[in-house]
This record gives structure tokens, C-alpha cells and sequence, in this order.
């Protein structure tokens, strides 16, 4: 799947579909520098009992070994189905699935691409304030990993387990525009290895700036990603994010 081919997917997800929180970058591994497209749909289930369901598709591009440039090539294609049900004022969970393909580089032209299915959880704490919110986030998932003719992949599963943090900081009294700051730590454990033994993999930190746009059902998303690979850190990856997502299209008012 080409670069082009992926831009034409998401254009026509964007305008054959008729967006509040940040659509995170994958982590992509041992590169220099990435770029993160992506579009979502963010829609009230049960409004009254705050179920929300949120879609959305996204393109990420990497560097080529000659240089720094993150759009160099497409690296990963994404479509992800997530349902979040918000149960009390400071607690809520949710569960996804999720396909991705992605190309590995590693290996001699012509490029071995990948496929995974994940299905994960989240459990969340939330501190919604008037103007600094914060949150605290466990999510286990579960990747099965797939060749592109669907049998199983060099490493076949993994279970993969985060601890993160969010802080969001409004900067505006119509809470419009927002700072919005991330940490993340992941461990894991694979099936080619040992399922007992969890291990640290990688850490990632993010900044965004977030537009909310309520004439346009909308919000924009600008962030960076700083991604530290390894118990040394042995790469520091840096990645470039935007993202739109649109809020409740489907109703009207």
C-alpha cells in the first residue's frame, strides 16, 4: 500500500462521512522521525449515560536511512473502533479493536509488510477541573501479528500493558483552546519469548495543542512525540502529529 493509496483512503472516509481528545501516534520503532496523520469520528451512544463510540483512520510516514525526513515513507495505516463508557465523575473504561499494516523496513526491497489485529482495554481516573484536568490510565492489549498472506508473523503475539498520564491546561475561558500534555511507559510480554517475563520497552512523552471548533462539530490537534526506545534508550525518535476529529455528526443541532 503506497503512500498515495493512503491519502485517498482517509480523503474519502473524510468526506463520505458528512472530533474531543487526541489521536495518538504509534510507536514505529527503530526510526529517527515520523509523521501522524489521522481523522475520527466521535459520536454520543447513550448521552445520558455517557457511552460515546470513536472511529478513526490514520497514516504514518518515517524517515528512509539517507535522511531525517519524516515523510519519506508510508510506514503504518491504521483503522481503530473504540466504545468508552464513563460510569462515574472520575472513573471510566473502554474497549477497542483495531487493524493495522504496516511496512517493515528492515529487510530488502521489496518490503515485508506486517498486519495486526489488537484488541485492547483502557481503565481510566479522571480530574476534570476548571482550568489544569489531569488522568491516570492502565491499558492492557493483546497483538496478533500476521503476515500479509495471514499466517502468523516471525513473533505471533504479544500482550503489551501501559501506565500513562494526561494533563490538560485551558488557555482560553471558553476552554476553545488547550494545552495538553502526555507520558506513557510500556512493558510486555511476547509468545516467542517467555509469557511470565514482562520487560520494559519504551517510553514516549507528548505535547499538543488542541483548537475546539463547535461551529464545525471539530477539534484540531498539533502535537510532538518524543519516543525513547530501550532500557538505555538507544534511539530517540521524535514524530510530528495532527489530527481532526469531529464530534457528534450525526445529530442534529
Amino acid at each position: 500500500m503506497s503512500v498515495r493509496a493512503g491519502f485517498y483512503i482517509i480523503l474519502f472516509i473524510f468526506f463520505s462521512i458528512t472530533a474531543k481528545a487526541q489521536i495518538a501516534p504509534p510507536g514505529l520503532g527503530d526510526v529517527n522521525s515520523s509523521a501522524w496523520f489521522a481523522v475520527g469520528v466521535k459520536e454520543d451512544l447513550f448521552a445520558e449515560k455517557n457511552i460515546t463510540s470513536t472511529t478513526f483512520v490514520g497514516i504514518g510516514t518515517t524517515n528512509s536511512p539517507e535522511d531525517h525526513n519524516p515523510l519519506d515513507r508510508g510506514t503504518i495505516y491504521v483503522i481503530n473502533q473504540e466504545v468508552e463508557h464513563q460510569f462515574a465523575r472520575h472513573w471510566k473504561y473502554s474497549g477497542a479493536l483495531s487493524y493495522r499494516w504496516q511496512n517493515q523496513f528492515d529487510e530488502a526491497d521489496p518490503y515485508d509488510g506486517r498486519q495486526e489485529i489488537r484488541l485492547y482495554g483502557r481503565y481510566s481516573y479522571l480530574h476534570p477541573a476548571e482550568f489544569v484536568s489531569f488522568s491516570f490510565t492502565f491499558r492492557p492489549e493483546l497483538r496478533l501479528f500476521y503476515d500479509t498472506a495471514f499466517d502468523p508473523y516471525k513473533k505471533s503475539a504479544q500482550f503489551r500493558t501501559r501506565f500513562s498520564g494526561k494533563m490538560s491546561v485551558n488557555l482560553s475561558a471558553d476552554k476553545a483552546h488547550k494545552l495538553v500534555t502526555m507520558a506513557e511507559v510500556l512493558l510486555s510480554s511476547d509468545k516467542k519469548e517467555n509469557w511470565g517475563v514482562w520487560e520494559y520497552g519504551e517510553s514516549r512523552f507528548s505535547v499538543y495543542y488542541s483548537l475546539h471548533l463547535p461551529k464545525y462539530k471539530a477539534t484540531l490537534n498539533f502535537g510532538y512525540m518524543n519516543n525513547l526506545l530501550g532500557k538505555d534508550f538507544y534511539r530517540d525518535a521524535h514524530y510530528v502529529a495532527f489530527d481532526i476529529v469531529l464530534h457528534n455528526i450525526f445529530r442534529k443541532g
